[in-house]
């Protein structure tokens, strides 16, 4: 076994639950207060870029925000991207943002971008809405030891001037 198997896990950068903030807020929490990691900015760019494409489509959607890069590693080595949307707005989606979503939900971007990408659709409607909730609550915050927290990007965001 590598000393990396040995190392006792990295303290969580959030509580658990989810927990919402933007880019500038990822921004300080995952990136600036990391400033020697190589790792980092490359992670940050990856969530910069998928968030600005949301943007762009204008997709009404949650992304959850996960993995090693919120955790307290000084150079973590990978991310987890969640986008979810409401079935009534999945049914709604235009041309272009069904293509977005259906783009990020098959293409793998963990070998090039290190992120493992999920894309959820929840009907808020239904009478397990509560259940499919906590399912995700287990897998992103209290399945891992220590338990963590899940940042959470809405979009699309207004443009500040």
């Amino acid at each position: 076994m590598s000393d990396h198997q040995h190392q006792r896990p990295f303290p969580p950068l959030l509580p658990v639950g989810f927990h919402q903030t933007d880019v500038s807020g990822l921004q300080r929490l995952c990136v600036d207060y990391f400033p020697g990691s190589k790792t980092r900015p490359e992670l940050m760019e990856t969530v910069s870029t998928i968030v600005t494409l949301a943007n762009q489509t204008g997709i009404p959607a949650k992304l959850w925000i996960a993995g090693d890069f919120l955790t307290q590693a000084p150079s973590p080595s990978h991310l987890s991207v969640s986008m979810v949307l409401v079935e009534s707005v999945f049914r709604s989606l235009s041309a272009e943002q069904r293509e977005f979503f259906e783009w990020f939900s098959t293409e793998p971007l963990k070998a090039r971008h290190r992120c493992d990408n999920y894309a959820i659709v929840v009907d808020a409607n239904r009478d397990d809405y509560d259940i499919v909730m906590r399912y995700w609550m287990r897998q992103f915050c209290t399945s891992r030891a220590p338990k963590r927290g899940v940042a959470e990007v809405l979009v699309p965001t207004l443009e500040r001037s």
